[in-house]
């Protein structure tokens, strides 16, 4: 199964890393992770994935830690990942701004 890893830069101490597998043009499973630049350290600010099976998002502490799970009960993997991507790209700032 074909796997695909890309970094979409949002600005110069932010960026988005999607990492997927599909087949046949079917996402089977990903993680959209949003990243954001401290000093030197690369801190995990929020992600989406398919892990239990299920697309959700997950909010992550400053300290790394899962804060809260958020499912995206009605959307397949390939809707799930796009709006993922969709959804750091318009709103990375507040999410920031909300683990500090």
């Amino acid at each position: 199964m074909p796997s695909k890893l890309y970094t979409i830069w949002l600005d110069a101490t932010t960026y988005i890393v999607v990492d997927f597998q599909s087949l046949e043009g079917e996402i089977l499973a990903f993680v959209v992770r949003l990243v954001h630049i401290v000093g030197r350290e690369h801190r995990d600010v929020t992600r989406y994935d398919t892990a239990h099976g299920r697309p959700h998002r997950d909010l992550i502490s400053r300290r790394g830690r899962l804060r809260r799970k958020d499912w995206l009960k009605h959307y397949d993997f390939n809707r799930a990942l796009t709006y993922a991507i969709e959804d750091f790209k318009k709103n990375h700032e507040r999410y920031i701004q909300d683990q500090r």
